[in-house]
């Protein structure tokens, strides 16, 4: 059954109260960032999936973007993996790691806010959905399901579409497209070689597997598709003639500067990678030629779309760039924007006026509370390789960031204009994770092959060095509270579990006490006296992925508490990890594979979970604001923020209004 007006629902969609129904302390009021969709162009508007949320810009003036915003009052129930018009409709399609997944419609009455009008859960009967990619052609509607394959719909009632039938032999769709009578699929295979799929739509309730290819994925790193042609880009580029689905042939092949994503305008192909904008003369499509490259930051696009009002590049980089191609072969950029909150943002703090995200492929991004709006950016001066530029962690501290680069170290970043982040040194450490910093002190701590405890003095931040160090076995979180450091480590390089390390003379690290009765530990939290200790635990010694609670009064003799276990889906009922912890007075908030689970600790014995809030993706990192607001960060389905306190009785203070 369809389900219309679900705008309330889908406000307090994550408050789904497990072992009991209790009232929320935590309200949400704003969500986003998060992965990128493949774009919409219509009407002067670019359509957006930005993690749960649905962005939108305004490009009626190509050089002047203009942000309308996102559906923060509504966000999908998971990462917006598709978007496609159907008449005057957009649809949308998510899905969660638990296969789960559906279609949301937005109407585009005003195009600069569009309203969510229906949410189709049901378009197939399977317990299982993951709707990945999606196309249109006339009323129909072709949903690529990973699970389920590819689903025909027909769309004349657009709002409450009806299941046609399904196409056999395709089940790869990162990207999909019409053109005339023939649809396009591609996607990564089991032996991750990059698919194309080729469909006749010549009748289009009964579509056919006409033919299929599959790429070198040693050489190509995506498939592009475009009318009549697959294009392979990596280190080659790759031209596929579909003329002939029944024999698709390669027309030709070279080695470039390697390109992640590639743009076709007519007769010229733009390839998009960290040289910049490669341009080709594509006139003849089994003998294209390079005619000039365009040194731009295009470094990592994640998404583009050539659109009437230019080629638009969207990189995991937070850069949104519009191309000027009046003169196709000489292309200029025609304006830069940048992508709220961050494409894939693994953790984030805070001076009074502002917050600081870690993000994954560059750097640092500054944002203004309370509205979290953009206000600037450090792109750290590091090989252009995503794991080099991979930023796990950060702490703010006397008007200094500190980033733990896995690729690298620790980078230190001076704040003092948070328009303008500036880097003030560097410490080499590579597989830094966990960092957190206390004046003139930087304790980090890294987690692959093996886990290392650092102390460095930064009272020269161009120069930090170490003082002291200890051998660990993989260190997922550390706190410091005094002269004590409290880390929690996975059990893959020794003892798992709670360390209680002496830091009072920094040049020797002495530990001091354990508790392993958690042999995968993921994140910490602990009181301000340091005596108590709260533990998100991947597998305890019952295999539970739980919270415990652990009194550290005896920093030698940690004492088990009380310990709760954690919920899994319906679909996984048995299945969870419970990744960062929050503690708020009498509640815990758990960050975990689903979302923020609230935990009652008021009895620190008996701790007892009652509500969750689902994000539709893994929160592996949790911050508290000055104000008191949690953010929770969820990987691709974006960054949720939560006002702290009795649920209040309205929807989210930003976005497109219902």
């Amino acid at each position: 059954m369809t389900k219309f007006a679900r705008l309330v629902g889908a406000l307090l969609a994550g408050l789904v109260a497990s072992a009991s129904v209790c009232a929320a302390n935590l309200t949400p009021v704003d969500a986003g960032g998060g992965a990128l969709s493949p774009p919409v162009a219509q009407g002067g508007y670019l359509y957006v999936g930005t993690g749960a949320t649905l962005s939108v810009w305004n490009m009626t003036d190509p050089a002047n973007p203009v942000y309308e915003g996102r559906s923060a009052a509504a966000p999908a129930q998971g990462p917006i993996r598709a978007l496609t018009m159907v008449g005057d409709y957009l649809y949308a399609a998510w899905n969660t790691p638990s296969d789960t997944g559906g279609l949301t419609v937005y109407a585009l009455n005003d195009p600069a806010h569009p309203t969510a009008v229906a949410e189709i859960d049901d378009y197939i009967a399977s317990d299982f959905k993951r709707p990945s990619g999606l196309a249109a052609s006339g009323n129909y509607v072709y949903v690529g399901d990973a699970d389920n394959g590819l689903v025909v719909l027909d769309a004349t009632d657009a709002l409450n579409p009806t299941f046609v039938g399904t196409v056999d032999g395709v089940f790869e769709f990162d990207a999909m497209a019409t053109f005339g009578n023939t649809l396009l699929a591609t996607g990564t295979s089991f032996i991750g070689g990059r698919n194309v799929d080729v469909i006749d739509l010549s009748d289009p309730a009964a579509p056919v597997l006409a033919g299929q290819t599959s790429l070198d994925g040693s050489t190509v790193l995506r498939a592009v598709l475009t009318d009549g042609y697959a294009l392979g880009v990596g280190i080659e580029l790759q031209v596929y003639d579909l003329s002939d689905p029944t024999n698709i042939q390669e027309v030709f092949s070279t080695a470039i500067d390697e390109a992640t994503q590639a743009i076709r305008d007519g007769n010229t192909l733009y390839l998009v990678g960290a040289s910049g904008i490669q341009v080709w003369d594509f006139t003849t499509p089994a003998a294209p030629a390079l005619v000039r490259t365009v040194a731009m930051d295009a470094f990592l696009p994640d998404q583009v779309v050539d659109a009437p009002f230019g080629p638009v590049i969207l990189t995991h980089t937070d850069r949104g760039l519009v191309l000027d191609v009046a003169d196709a072969q000489n292309p200029t950029l025609a304006s830069e924007f940048a992508l709220p909150f961050g494409v894939a943002v693994h953790a984030g703090d805070f001076d009074a006026m502002h917050a600081y995200f870690a993000e994954e492929a560059y750097g640092l991004s500054a944002s203004a509370l309370p509205s979290f709006d953009a206000v600037g950016r450090y792109d750290a001066d590091l090989p252009f390789d995503p794991a080099a530029r991979d930023m796990e962690d950060i702490s703010v501290d006397g008007g200094r960031a500190y980033l733990s680069a896995w690729g690298y170290g620790v980078l230190i970043v001076d704040l003092s204009d948070p328009a303008a982040p500036a880097e003030l040194g560097r410490f080499e450490f590579p597989f830094a994770s966990t960092i957190e910093a206390h004046g003139d002190r930087v304790y980090v701590a890294s987690t692959t092959n093996g886990g290392i405890f650092r102390i460095l003095d930064v009272s020269d931040p161009t120069a930090p060095s170490e003082l002291g160090s200890l051998t660990t076995s993989q260190t997922y979180g550390l706190t410091v509270r005094g002269n004590y450091a409290y880390l929690v480590d996975g059990a893959d390089f020794g003892d798992g579990g709670l360390r209680v390390v002496d830091v009072s003379n920094a040049s020797s690290p002495t530990l001091v006490g354990q508790d392993t009765g958690c042999p995968y530990a993921n994140g910490i939290d602990v009181s301000a006296d340091g005596n108590t200790a709260y533990v998100a635990c991947a597998s305890d010694e019952s295999f539970a992925n739980a919270l415990r609670i652990v009194d550290t009064t005896d920093k030698a003799n940690p004492v088990l508490i009380g310990s709760v276990a954690l919920p899994g889906s319906t679909q996984l009922p048995d299945f969870n990890t419970a990744y960062a912890v929050i503690v708020d007075g009498e509640t815990a908030y758990v960050g975990n594979e689903y979302g923020v689970d609230e935990v009652d600790i008021s009895d620190p014995a008996h701790p007892v979970q009652t509500v969750r809030h689902e994000t539709g993706y893994a929160v592996r990192s949790l911050a508290r604001d000055p104000a008191g607001r949690i953010l929770a960060f969820a990987g691709e389905a974006g960054t949720f923020l939560f006002d702290a306190g009795a649920v209040a009785d309205r929807i989210f203070s930003s976005g497109f209004e219902p």
